[in-house]
């Protein structure tokens, strides 16, 4: 049997420590801010560069911190790192706007760091990018230590002309999405978690018809449509066309060959307009992009089944606060005629930087990059300052000092970490020293997703997570853009019409859409890298041993 393919060739021994946590790599002699600077091989100290780094502005940032480009982290950054930096911010959810604005007047930064794949691969065809492959050979040291230990990242970051073009980090692989369910409105009405649509539809019926919150008013829902449970319920059915975003995912494996199918889409449509139809769901639905009306529902204690994204431990925490008898659960995804599924697993590997085809300075870039992977900078970042913001246990995890103080003055610099490998002992929920309750009971929750969603044999829905598809030339990424665009529009009309006929009709008229545009093209175009790539690309049975491997590293 061949090794995996983000293994490196190596001995037996070199195989046992290849997966350790990544925050090792960067314990070496090499890091110039521990050093006081760069030399030249006379001794004679080197200038010091200057870049300039993008940085997500999330709002977040305390008035006495300062700003997002301007606080305690950012000075850090310029006192202990190799380069002097200055940061660029960008609204986080308006990125993408921000970046073409600053690309336009030649004044995108040096660094950019994005995670919308989509948004690489333009600014790839855009020809924005610099190839890094000669960079990170002639002067990088820690990034191409993790490239040596995860070659999964260099398959990742590498574009359709062969070469290196975006730099990422490991991640624990575990749980992104999942069904909750009231497994206490479940037992006041005597229902069985639901296995199939037919059960989801009755326990959703009753759920908001037979007052579970006994309240004597009927103000309850029985699941959300929108954003994250709108997504599941359609990996319920095996597709990952999704109502909402622009990440529509329809290919499938047929007969170990890529196909556009249809017929998930159709009954995945069907199900939520029964759904709707039924009056379970809000009405206003369509409107809710970003899921935060069903949220509000969620936390309120009004809604009994509700897509959750992320170890999302505040929503849960809210919801407990204001109903404090909730008792939630995640749930396994209905079995559907096309077999059972998993929503949303983390990417095991995760592409997130580039460097500007226009930067003057690409060596100092690649030093910043170097600095981000070190074990001095992620440890910062995630932790803090050690005696001020954290203590270290005797087994070397970081226990909070001041859980307040750290809300104020941690917390803000996340997106600081977009390079921070994201496993070991001191990422994640379930290592956490000392949790509060409200955390306790999500590790638990944590634990029951992981056996219900990681199993391959109930797999995630497509031929291999979206990261690590080819990415389309831009003009077929204009093509299945625009027929989305009007696809997503009448779906949503299919599901809110009352016309019995109207999701036969979607359908036919999608698939004129798809095809009129020019859809064919981007079916052959994945059809075509599947046949080619398949034994050598990242996928779906390589990314669940990928995850095995991973976990046995923390």
């Amino acid at each position: 049997m061949s090794k995996p393919i983000w293994l490196r060739k190596t001995t037996a021994a070199g195989a046992a420590s290849l997966m350790l946590a990544i925050a090792v790599t960067g314990c070496g002699g090499n890091n110039a801010a521990s050093q006081g600077g760069d030399s030249n091989k006379e001794g004679t100290p080197e200038k010091r560069g200057s870049i300039t780094v993008s940085l997500y502005d999330r709002g977040t940032v305390p008035a006495e911190e300062g700003t997002m480009s301007d606080n305690r982290w950012t000075k850090w950054v310029n006192e202990n790192g190799p380069v002097n930096v200055k940061y660029v911010t960008v609204p986080r959810f308006e990125s993408l706007q921000k970046f073409n604005v600053l690309f336009a007047s030649k004044s995108a930064p040096d660094l950019i760091f994005e995670f919308d794949t989509a948004y690489q691969g333009q600014l790839y065809n855009q020809k924005q990018l610099l190839p890094l492959d000669d960079l990170i050979a002639g002067s990088s040291t820690e990034y191409k230590a993790m490239l040596e230990k995860y070659p999964a990242l260099r398959k990742a970051g590498t574009m359709a002309d062969g070469k290196l073009y975006t730099v990422g980090r490991p991640i624990q692989f575990g749980p992104q999405h999942y069904l909750f369910i009231r497994n206490d409105w479940l037992k006041k009405l005597d229902l069985q978690v639901p296995t199939t649509p037919e059960e989801l539809l009755k326990v959703a019926k009753a759920f908001t018809e037979q007052d579970p919150d006994g309240n004597g008013k009927a103000d309850t829902q029985g699941t959300g449509l929108s954003f994250v449970a709108g997504i599941i319920l359609n990996n319920m059915f095996g597709t990952g066309f999704t109502l909402f975003g622009e990440d529509q995912y329809p290919w499938v494996l047929e007969n170990d060959k890529v196909v556009h199918d249809w017929d998930r889409i159709k009954a995945a449509i069907s199900f939520q307009k029964e759904l709707y139809a039924a009056g379970v769901a809000d009405k206003d639905f369509v409107t809710d992009k970003n899921g935060e009306k069903q949220k509000q529902d969620w936390i309120s204690g009004k809604l009994g089944i509700y897509g959750g994204n992320g170890a999302d431990v505040s929503t849960y925490e809210t919801l407990k606060k204001n109903v404090p008898e909730a008792e939630v659960i995640p749930i396994a995804l209905p079995t559907t005629e096309f077999g059972q599924f998993s929503p949303t697993l983390t990417t095991p590997i995760q592409m997130t930087g580039m460097v500007n085809a226009a930067a003057k300075d690409p060596e100092s870039v690649m030093k910043m990059i170097d600095f981000m992977v070190t074990s001095e900078y992620t440890t910062t970042i995630q932790n803090g300052i050690e005696g001020v913001h954290y203590n270290k246990t005797a087994d070397g995890r970081a226990e909070v000092i001041d859980p307040e103080k750290n809300k104020k003055e941690l917390e803000y610099n996340r997106d600081m970490g977009m390079l921070t490998p994201l496993i070991g002992k001191n990422y994640g929920l379930k290592n956490k020293v000392n949790p509060t309750t409200a955390e306790q009971d999500f590790i638990a929750i944590y634990e029951m997703a992981e056996k219900l969603y990681m199993n391959p044999d109930r797999p995630i829905v497509g031929i291999t997570q979206k990261a690590f598809l080819p990415l389309l030339p831009q003009d077929l990424t204009q093509i299945n853009t625009n027929a989305n665009k009007t696809i997503l529009d009448r779906a949503m009309q299919a599901i809110v019409s009352s016309d019995p006929a109207s999701v036969d009709q979607f359908i036919e008229e999608a698939k004129g859409v798809w095809e009129k545009a020019g859809g064919t093209k981007v079916d052959e175009f994945y059809a075509t890298w599947y046949q080619d790539n398949k034994a050598d690309a990242i996928m779906l049975k390589d990314i669940y041993e990928m995850g095995k491997q991973l976990s046995a590293a923390e």
